[in-house]
């Protein structure tokens, strides 16, 4: 069958938007044509049919959608179609499309249709780069068929070929252990000098780790497109041969977010295997028009966020302590977040397609992070593994047994029953894996204890300290402290925050710290308001004049509910400062708030003896280590290269 053909670049006529031609001959009297409602990497709905404009086809042709992402083109058999639309690329980030003057950048699985039942017939792209086209590069992991025209065995290598084209675009190259890689850099300067021969080793270095770690790479050549953006920003998505990173700002590219771009872009190399290779079975073959639920997702996302930092330690880039505080930063992100008792990884992974990758729109605390939780949980068994087998075996072994698999069979991928069977019959006597794998992934748990006792077999300790907010740590509430009003983020289900109806969105209007006589007197819970002493504190005007009339109505009220305390003798109309706004453990802490539906309530919360509702711990070096500690931790951080 001949390849179908792609065109892209600028529209003309519509500014930040592409212009996109697809060319093919058809068999038969009508065609269906979809476009991708999602992308391999984003295991969430993206609805790209909401960016797509004008599609046209020459006449008599028919053209009739039929669903959201899908159309229907009737035509005469054996006939040369060609179909045109726009597409607004104004999204600067690492997984979609952007266009100006300046910058054509596009991430194919966004904008082009494709035909089902032909996602493996090959394809060819041709990009229009633009004015000033002869002295444009193109960064792109697709191989040349002439002048700015490229070819794709199938869709589905088409759709995993982002492109950058720029006349700005820096190129540094270099090779480890026989692979080609290219770091193209849009937005920023590379450093020259001692700077950029340092930046280039410890690109190289932690690459030759990957591979000699793995016993090969995928493919020959790798390319990192990196998106210096002007604002503060943190994103990678991966390719197979390729995967885009955008960072920022721009000029904290080499200093300050020097940790954070050597971490992602580890992390995004290690999907060549990860995903980008061996990947789960219901993810073997992708399906662009729907869900694509998959429950691995510790394995595919955590995983890979362990050995992104991993290598980098093992390579030298990172030393043992800055290691220790990547690892920390997953840690705390796992203790703020009480998701932990709800749902499991499994639930987790497949919730990615229910509530996406933010959690601003859906309930606080629901699941917990494929990427936090299951790094945390690759560091748990990789040190079971080092344990139970004496350092003979390790989650090393295991990565490559995936790998080998998929070399022996690219078609057939994995399932957990394939993990669960590998660790059976190289470690049986250590544990009942299938109650290890059930605990760890398919339930809920709070890891910490666990994790605290392996971390002991390679010479740590993880310390316990509580959070600094005594707000935080008190009355289980997390706030939004500079949003103008002090703003409610989510409150722990239990706490004395919740008990006493704080929400989500509530917004502090004025507030009161409660000394220890009085904290006794009530638990925590709203105190009933006098409506009739409300003449909406919200009204526009100035807010020291809304917060002063707030506080008045909050003195009343508490007077009225629990008398003139001598914490409350040097009253004052102005709010106390938020940044030092602090709890004792036997105090408690008043609050008028209001809610986006203009309902007003006053909060009792009054801290529980003994009770913490949000912890920090930290693993850091056991300086009284032992011997064989020390020998298992230099094992598990031994780089391959040496």
């Amino acid at each position: 069958m001949p390849p179908i053909h792609y065109f892209i670049g600028p529209d003309p006529i519509r500014p930040r938007h592409l212009k996109v031609r697809m060319e093919w001959t058809a068999s038969g009297g009508q065609t269906t044509l979809r476009l991708p409602q999602w992308r391999p990497g984003r295991y969430e709905q993206g609805n790209f049919t909401r960016n797509l404009v004008d599609l046209q086809v020459k006449s008599p042709l028919r053209l009739t959608k039929t669903t959201a992402s899908e159309w229907v083109l009737q035509h005469e058999p054996a006939t040369h179609l060609a179909i045109e639309y726009s597409y607004f690329a104004n999204q600067p980030d690492a997984g979609a499309c952007w266009v100006d003057r300046e910058l054509l950048y596009v991430n194919p699985v966004h904008c082009c249709l494709y035909i089902p039942g032909q996602e493996h017939e090959p394809c060819t792209l041709q990009v229009d780069a633009g004015d000033a086209a002869d002295l444009r590069q193109i960064a792109i992991a697709l191989p040349s068929k002439g002048e700015q025209c490229y070819a794709a065995s199938s869709f589905h290598e088409l759709v995993d070929s982002p492109f950058l084209v720029s006349s700005r675009l820096h190129e540094i190259r270099w090779s480890a252990e026989g692979v080609n890689f290219v770091l193209w850099i849009h937005g920023a300067q590379f450093p020259e000098g001692d700077e950029g021969g340092r930046i280039l080793r410890d690109f190289r270095a932690f690459c030759s780790e990957q591979i000699l770690t793995m016993g090969s790479f995928p493919v020959d050549n790798f390319h990192f497109m990196l998106l210096a953006l002007p604002f503060s920003f943190y994103h990678g998505v991966e390719h197979l041969r390729s995967t885009v990173i955008a960072l920022g700002p721009q000029q904290h590219l080499w200093n300050s977010l020097y940790k954070e771009l050597m971490g992602v872009a580890s992390h995004e190399l290690f999907h060549a295997w990860n995903i980008k290779s061996f990947r789960p079975a219901v993810l073997q073959t992708y399906r662009y028009e729907g869900l694509m639920f998959s429950e691995l997702g510790y394995v595919y996302e955590g995983f890979t966020t362990y050995y992104g930092d991993l290598f980098l330690a093992r390579c030298g880039v990172l030393n043992f302590e800055e290691y220790l505080d990547e690892v920390n930063a997953y840690l705390l992100r796992h203790t703020i977040n009480y998701g932990r008792y709800n749902h499991g990884l499994h639930e987790s992974s497949v919730d990615t397609w229910v509530d996406g990758y933010s959690s601003l729109h859906s309930a606080p605390h629901r699941r917990v992070s494929i990427y936090a939780e299951g790094m945390l949980q690759a560091l748990h068994l990789d040190l079971t593994l080092r344990h139970c087998s004496g350092n003979t075996l390790s989650l090393d072994d295991l990565m490559r047994f995936l790998w080998q698999e998929h070399c022996r069979n690219p078609k057939q991928g994995y399932r957990e029953a394939d993990l669960i069977a590998w660790c059976e019959r190289h470690l049986p006597a250590a544990c009942d894996w299938t109650s290890y794998f059930q605990e760890h992934y398919a339930q809920a748990m709070s890891l910490e204890n666990r994790l605290a006792a392996m971390v002991r077999t390679v010479g740590c300790e993880m310390i316990l300290g509580p959070c600094e907010d005594s707000i935080k740590r008190y009355m289980g509430i997390q706030m939004l402290w500079n949003k103008g009003l002090p703003t409610v983020e989510h409150t722990v289900p239990g706490s004395p925050a919740a008990m006493a109806g704080l929400g989500p969105g509530d917004r502090w209007l004025a507030w009161q710290v409660v000394g220890h006589e009085l904290a006794t007197s009530l638990d925590s819970g709203p105190i009933m308001l006098d409506m009739d002493t409300i003449t909406d504190p919200c009204v526009p005007g100035d807010s020291s004049d809304l917060q002063a009339k707030a506080r008045k109505i909050l003195r009343v009220t508490l007077v009225s509910a629990v008398g003139e305390p001598n914490a409350m003798a040097e009253w004052h109309d102005a709010n106390p400062d938020p940044s030092s706004l602090s709890l004792g453990a036997n105090q408690a802490l008043a609050v008028l708030h209001t809610n986006s539906l203009g309902h007003f309530s006053i909060a009792w919360m009054k801290a529980v003896d003994g009770m913490a509702f949000y912890n920090h711990y930290k693993i850091t070096p056991d300086q009284q280590a032992t011997a064989e500690q020390l020998a298992t931790r230099a094992a598990w951080m031994a780089s391959v290269t040496c």
